[in-house]
């Protein structure tokens, strides 16, 4: 009986760690979503090396965190100093002077709002029909939404999650990257302009990026320095790509493929 008992604990210890390990660690749902312009490709050296592109960060956008002090935001140095370093492995040189460089780097960060409870009012009771395993079939009722609440419209914005809306109506990845708009994140994102358009641009001309690279991670029980780091790490690996559609990522799986199509956070299907 004892044994029983304990094999009982330890089964529910063990699912519960898992559980945990999917939903509540962070860096386990990093957001990473890349967009290239149809003319801008990431040249290659005969060796399959993508060639040195010199760039220089620009200081954009700071959204602040509504539980900071004043007196302690997360520094735009900050962020490019952990970026930086990141982006230096694949082949992006920088900290060099504006009138040398190939890119202009737009660098806006800082923390989405967390929907308030009262917004997700506009959830939907779904009544789904599905057999048992004795062959009847039972009403199992679901909660869902197929739309953003006016703070995870805003937030979706800002992570590169807006592509939600193409997605099938009731897909997992969809769900999700509603869920990753409503919630708390810190987020970078990288907007590139090639030298030569903003030197040329006329005033009436729309500025044209060649590339944009959106990443974040969900802000809870996790420290700034390590968020930044881990979405840096992810999301500049894929800088210069031109992905369909956002990508979730276990920063802890180190056996990922780094092809767009399979980043893919364990459990979402294909749409």
């Amino acid at each position: 009986m004892k044994l029983i008992g304990n094999s009982r604990f330890l089964l529910i210890a063990l699912l519960f760690s898992i559980l945990y390990d999917l939903s509540a660690d962070s860096r386990s749902r990093i957001l990473v979503y890349s967009w290239a312009s149809e003319d801008f490709v990431r040249v290659q050296n005969d060796s399959g090396e993508k060639v040195p592109e010199i760039c220089a960060f620009l200081e954009g956008q700071y959204y602040s965190d509504g539980m900071e002090e004043e007196e302690d935001p997360v520094s735009f140095e900050m962020v490019t100093q952990i970026l930086a370093p990141e982006m230096m492995k694949h082949n992006f040189i920088l900290n060099q002077p504006p009138e040398i460089v190939d890119y202009i780097l737009l660098v806006n960060w800082g923390f989405t709002e967390e929907a308030a409870e009262d917004a997700f009012d506009f959830l939907e009771n779904d009544i789904m029909i599905v057999e048992s395993e004795d062959g009847f079939f039972e009403e199992i009722s679901t909660i869902s939404s197929n739309s953003f609440s006016t703070t995870g419209s805003e937030n979706a914005k800002l992570i590169g999650a807006t592509k939600m809306s193409q997605l099938y109506p009731y897909s997992l990845k969809r769900q999700l990257l509603l869920e990753a708009s409503e919630e708390k994140r810190l987020f970078v994102n990288v907007t590139a302009f090639e030298r030569n358009h903003l030197m040329n641009k006329r005033e009436a001309d729309k500025l044209k990026p060649a590339w944009i690279t959106f990443f974040s991670i969900p802000f809870y029980g996790i420290e700034r320095v390590e968020a930044l780091q881990a979405i840096s790490e992810m999301g500049s690996r894929f800088m210069g790509s031109d992905w369909d559609s956002p990508s979730f990522i276990d920063y802890r799986d180190r056996k990922y493929s780094t092809t767009p199509e399979a980043v893919e956070y364990l459990g979402i299907e294909s749409d």
